[in-house]
């Protein structure tokens, strides 16, 4: 019995075999960071980094026309049905995450770089309750009503980007992602 134990610590001491205290101590695991940090990205999911408000008229007028002779017709403006809405909404601008993948990303011990997708157009928001009938003349369907509204949309998304919503959003997501991964612990950061 001595002289096994006498062998044992002989190896112990020889590193051979590892010592008692060694054999229940955790051992560092070594994981690739990338995988985790897609993983991590991809849960934010969409980064909305700026948002445009605006109020925005928009009209619509149906003209009515007379036939004067036959394949010839006027318009009577006097009769046009005319319709003037003004909404309220918000367009939100920012980066989707969830189009990262591993490709995008290169992690390197305390280093870390990040291609982004680029900013766009992640919604309009436009509530029923935020439009208004400023004028209204004629019979007018719901679906001419909405394509009015549409209309509108459409108005506040170029308003938007007269704006440089774009640029601006694509230049806040890369600071935000920059301070994500240096509160991640990376001590080197490139965002693209």
């Amino acid at each position: 019995m001595v002289g096994i134990f006498v062998i044992v610590f002989v190896c112990q001491r020889m590193k051979l075999l590892p010592s008692f205290g060694d054999i229940f101590s955790p051992k560092p695991v070594i994981i690739d960071n990338t995988p985790i940090l897609v993983k991590e990205i991809n849960s934010l999911s969409q980064l909305i980094t700026i948002t445009a408000y605006s109020e925005i008229v928009v009209d619509s007028v149906k003209q009515f026309t007379v036939p004067i002779l036959p394949g010839i017709s006027a318009p009577i403006h006097l009769l046009d049905d005319e319709l003037v809405l003004v909404g309220k909404g918000k367009v939100l601008a920012g980066v989707d995450l969830a189009k990262i993948t591993a490709s995008n990303i290169y992690v390197k011990d305390d280093s870390a770089s990040v291609t982004l997708p680029k900013a766009e157009i992640l919604q309009v928001i436009t509530n029923p309750s935020d439009f208004e009938t400023f004028n209204e003349t004629g019979n007018w369907t719901d679906a001419e009503v909405t394509a009015v509204k549409i209309k509108l949309r459409n108005k506040m998304i170029t308003a938007a980007m007269q704006q440089n919503i774009l640029p601006k959003a694509t230049g806040i997501a890369n600071m935000m992602m920059e301070n994500f991964l240096r509160s991640a612990g990376f001590k080197k950061v490139t965002v693209k």
